[in-house]
């Protein structure tokens, strides 16, 4: 089996860049005062990693949002096990303290989340061996709303982040090595909507998040139900 220590860092790179802000919010897609359920899937890509990403939410009044995420993880085969596979759960709280309309030129939105990750792969069965991570993430969006035209407009963002990574390895039932990692960095996104007649909204979302080592970019697209 490839060095431990190796395989760790190199997952510490890939998953602080699980996309955070300016990239699920379902709020981002409501005005001021308006509730809705939203679901979104998600194709990821840096480096490192391509995350399929599924998100369920609920917005109250544009004010608030819960979210579930749930993705998996594909990774390069060097220096990794060749069929190593991720699964990552993602429960998440969005406030909107300050929402678009007369006075208000912009929103902000401030998010925080844990990601639960769990890797297999024959390499690590065969050795016995088990592969966890845990991601604490927070992060805050700028964005406004430009309305195009009754039932289409966009709607630019940009945030900052912060992720902090704990990864364990445990081999026969101990744990062999671990690795803590901290990052900071930015995202940037448009986030495209058509109103239909029924009042659903639908939108694709592309992103981009980034650090001075990790580029990812980023697509969703999804479908809002106003209540």
């Amino acid at each position: 089996m490839r060095h431990p220590l190796a395989l760790l860092l190199l997952l510490g790179l890939a998953l602080w860049a699980w996309p955070g802000s300016a990239s699920a919010q379902t709020s981002i897609w409501l005005q001021k005062g308006v509730s809705g359920f939203g679901a979104s899937a998600s194709l990821a890509y840096n480096e490192d990693q391509t995350t399929y990403g599924f998100t369920g939410g609920y917005s109250l009044r544009g004010f608030i949002d819960f979210e579930l995420s749930i993705a998996v993880l594909d990774f390069p085969d060097e220096p990794l096990p060749e069929d190593l596979v991720g699964v990552a759960f993602t429960p998440r709280v969005e406030w909107h303290p300050l929402k678009q309309g007369p006075g208000m030129p912009i929103s902000v939105g401030i998010g925080s989340g844990l990601t639960f990750f769990n890797f297999a792969s024959d390499e690590l069965e065969r050795n016995d061996t088990e592969l966890r991570a845990l991601n604490f993430s927070a992060d805050a969006t700028v964005y406004r709303f430009f309305k195009l035209s009754s039932n289409f407009g966009i709607t630019p963002a940009a945030g900052i982040g912060y992720v902090h990574s704990e990864t364990w390895l445990t081999q026969f039932g101990e744990e062999e090595e671990s690795v803590s990692d901290d990052n900071f960095g930015g995202a940037g996104g448009v986030y495209i909507a058509f109103l239909d007649r029924a009042g659903r909204i639908w939108g694709v979302a592309p992103s981009m998040a980034f650090t001075d080592e990790v580029v990812t970019v980023a697509i969703r697209a999804g479908i809002v139900w106003t209540l």
